[in-house]
């Protein structure tokens, strides 16, 4: 039975954006991205699987795409989505999934948002921070000061900001 409809018995794949990013896993055609932070990571994401040929719909829990980007970062990126033809949906806060559907929630109104027929399910979800540097030299007689993602999940300019901070300061 499961060789003339083989698709119709496959769990939906569920992964996150750094197993995409490093290609470790193969994603199916029909793609969900959800982007709970609403920065880069899912719009570069959606972006990838759609260049390759993948139907990809990104859900983002916020008002627009790249919300949090520079408006001319994400203006461009949003360009990029629209001429892939990624269909982006606002407002979406995921609620959960089962063999071939992703559930999702409308932010302001409550309601429920199904979409069918989904092969593959990515997360972009947030980050933990890193800290095997600091950890390796915590013993060691010298100040550490920690700052960017080992601090905490942020972005680029965040980090480079702590890090110049940090710098005067010596």
């Amino acid at each position: 039975m499961g060789t003339i409809f083989p698709h119709l018995f496959e769990p939906l794949q569920i992964v996150d954006a750094w197993q995409v990013m490093n290609e470790t896993v193969e994603p199916g055609n029909s793609v969900v991205v959800i982007d709970w932070r609403a920065d880069w990571i899912g719009i570069g994401i959606a972006e990838r699987l759609a260049a390759s040929g993948r139907l990809v719909r990104l859900a983002v829990n916020g008002i627009a795409a790249g919300e949090t980007l520079p408006l001319y970062v994400r203006d461009s990126a949003v360009a990029s989505l629209h001429k892939l033809g990624v269909k982006v949906m606002t407002y979406m806060r995921l609620y959960g999934s089962d063999a071939d559907s992703v559930y999702l929630q409308h932010i302001a109104s409550g309601e429920a948002v199904v979409v069918d027929s989904v092969d593959t399910l990515v997360l972009c979800t947030g980050h933990a921070s890193v800290t095997d540097l600091a950890d390796a030299i915590e013993d060691l007689p010298i100040e550490v000061r920690i700052v960017g993602d080992a601090a905490a999940p942020r972005t680029a300019e965040e980090a480079v900001y702590e890090g110049f901070k940090a710098g005067a300061e010596i």
